[in-house]
């Protein structure tokens, strides 16, 4: 018995230490790309031409030509407007349908559900003329909610699913002691049921963001005017100025990146979390 426990634990930590080093590895795939770019937006030119491995005189001007010159800083803005106005809607709405989903199951519901997630399987590209020719005929093409209606719609099947699913494995005796205490609807739902989804509603956040800072097929597609250009549609211009330059280039990359990244490493325990349970229950 004890040669097979510790032939079973060996083989355990054997396990451990692959699975370690796969991580690592994979890890280093995904870092190595953005360490890249972040030392060559801290070099000159001439130093990215020289020598673009090695880490030499830091040129931190890059990132004041970028924001000041290459008009990042109003590409930057532009896409912090569109994507706080649609992380607003995505939330409310996504609150809203999977509560109703997953707690208040009205009837035909379930049918309801079903049918919603079939639009999992339709692409941005299948919409992208029905959602044109609308947009159009609304007025709204070249504009900002040209962009941000779009954008809301294009976050609500998943989030729902994740939030619907989560709701279902909320223990349904708070609720009822709440209400047997003279709760109403509205304290069950602010003062109870929301501080038990706000983990899931992070994680709907968290990859919502990342979508829609990062959008660049619908915004090429609806925006021309350059005042109202987000900052991955800008820096196709900002390229095609300062493409020989390429700190100032690997400048404007990292100041698109970098939001992503804060996101990420601030909000990981929530989306982890989120992910691992909100996909799971139901």
């Amino acid at each position: 018995m004890m040669r097979r426990m510790t032939w079973r634990t060996a083989a355990q930590v054997m396990a451990n230490i692959r699975n370690q080093i796969v991580m690592v590895v994979a890890g280093l795939f995904v870092l190595y790309p953005i360490y890249f770019i972040l030392i060559t937006s801290l070099k000159s030119n001439e130093a990215v031409m020289m020598k673009p491995f090695a880490i030499t005189q830091l040129f931190p001007e890059n990132y004041t030509v970028a924001w000041k010159l290459g008009n990042v800083a109003e590409y930057f803005m532009n896409s912090v407007y569109v994507t706080l106005i649609t992380m607003v809607f995505q939330i409310i709405f996504t609150l809203m349908a999977g509560y109703a989903f997953g707690k208040l199951k009205p009837r035909g519901s379930e049918f309801l559900f079903m049918l919603y997630l079939t639009a999992l399987f339709v692409t941005v590209e299948m919409t992208t003329v029905p959602v044109f020719i609308l947009l159009k005929d609304m007025g709204l093409i070249n504009t900002s909610w040209g962009l941000i209606l779009p954008y809301i719609a294009s976050g609500l099947v998943l989030g729902i699913y994740i939030v619907t699913n989560f709701i279902k494995g909320l223990p349904k005796e708070v609720d009822e002691a709440a209400t047997v205490d003279g709760a109403s609807f509205l304290d069950v739902l602010l003062k109870i049921d929301i501080p038990l989804i706000a983990p899931v509603i992070s994680t709907v956040m968290i990859i919502n963001f990342q979508h829609v800072w990062s959008e660049f097929y619908w915004a090429l597609i609806a925006v021309k005017d350059e005042s109202i250009k987000t900052l991955p549609l800008g820096l196709i211009n900002f390229q095609s100025e300062y493409g020989s330059d390429y700190g100032v280039l690997a400048a404007g990359l990292m100041i698109l990146t970098i939001p992503v990244l804060l996101v990420y490493l601030f909000g990981s325990r929530y989306f982890i979390e989120g992910v691992s349970v909100g996909a799971v229950k139901g």
